[in-house]
């Protein structure tokens, strides 16, 4: 499927940025590069999106990306898959073992959590990403989005809490590029709950 995009986004040249807290990136990315994401300080979730730049409605899937490797969460080796079960990434270093495969922040779950309107959100930077990528955001869904270094403990009777990070300064995961694609990032912006430790910081994303 051949779909005509309005992005003027150029394909990412290799270097590094610093995504201050609360910031976002939009990137186009080339079969072969590598993505590494770098928690700078430590305690800090990078929530990210991506989709194929020859067919933007093949998505990425954080359900096939499960269903694929039998592992909800991220591993050395694995793969991330598309709604179509194409490998978009692979894993090359994890220095966390931490990730939340599906999902995100929003300003209305943050609401119903909560009880507070009108937040910072990763739902939001992430809309802001595609729109400037020329991508359509009602596209855009929970289960397109990875959390790196998420910590959610799994209690024994299925309940699930989100707790701090184990990433310390410095850590980081990086992914091959495995096919075309376009990617959305968004430097957590939750402070209502410990994802971040209660303590936005900035991270640094190296395209090489």
């Amino acid at each position: 499927m051949t779909v005509e995009m309005t992005s003027t986004i150029d394909w990412a040249e290799p270097g590094s940025i610093v995504v201050e807290p609360r910031g976002r990136l939009a990137l186009k990315l080339r079969k072969g590069q590598r993505l590494r994401i770098t928690d700078l300080e430590g305690q800090q979730v990078m929530d990210f999106i991506t989709a194929r730049v020859d067919d933007p409605d093949e998505r990425q899937s954080a359900m096939f990306t499960n269903v694929c490797t039998n592992n909800w969460s991220l591993v050395e080796g694995n793969d991330v898959f598309s709604t179509k079960c194409t490998p978009l990434l692979k894993v090359l270093r994890d220095d966390s073992g931490n990730h939340a495969l599906s999902g995100y922040c929003s300003e209305y779950s943050n609401e119903y959590r909560y009880g507070v309107s009108g937040t910072a959100s990763c739902y939001g930077n992430l809309c802001a990403d595609w729109e400037e990528l020329g991508l359509d955001v009602t596209k855009i869904s929970p289960d397109m989005c990875i959390s790196v270094f998420m910590n959610i403990k799994r209690h024994a009777d299925d309940r699930h809490e989100i707790v701090e990070p184990t990433t310390k300064p410095g850590d980081c995961i990086e992914f091959e590029v495995l096919e075309d694609i376009y990617v959305g990032m968004s430097n957590c912006p939750e402070e209502h709950n410990p994802c971040n430790a209660f303590n936005l910081t900035p991270m640094e994303v190296t395209v090489s």
